[in-house]
């Protein structure tokens, strides 16, 4: 008689532990996708809002350099940057109005409000608008 020969066990997963692992990995896979995919459109949002802040920026320093500050509202477009523009100046109060001497400037408050026109980087979004508010002291019209 022959000595029997140990019976081999299997070795290798099943197809129900095969089809397990396929999901959880699909499972994490969008997991990450979805957490990849926000952090792709909070960059675009940060980029687009840093865009309008350096254009407004740009709009506060040339008033005054290349058009006079007067008292009203401007507005403006540029079409190669997707960007619309409001340039506002108020005049600011001041407690000098009692004073005799009146100085030779007086502050003018200027704000500039940048948007971004429809088809810009983060359009899918809400429209992105930002705002920027200072003071100008220029010379004063009335003596």
């Amino acid at each position: 008689m022959q000595p029997r020969s140990p019976r081999r066990t299997a070795q290798g997963f099943t197809l129900i532990e095969v089809i397990v692992a396929i999901v959880v990995a699909v499972l994490c896979l969008t997991a990450l996708a979805g957490v990849f995919g926000g952090a792709m459109r909070s960059a675009a949002a940060a980029d687009e809002l840093a865009r309008l802040a350096v254009a407004a920026e740009s709009i506060l320093a040339s008033a005054g350099l290349e058009r006079p500050i007067v008292d009203g509202s401007e507005e403006g477009s540029d079409e190669s940057l997707r960007l619309h523009w409001v340039l506002t100046v108020v005049p600011e109060p001041t407690s000098d109005d009692d004073n005799p001497v009146r100085p030779p400037l007086e502050l003018k408050r200027l704000t500039v409000s940048v948007s971004a026109q429809p088809g810009g980087i983060a359009s899918s979004g809400p429209a992105r608008r930002f705002e920027l508010s200072t003071l100008r002291a220029v010379p004063r019209r009335d003596p």
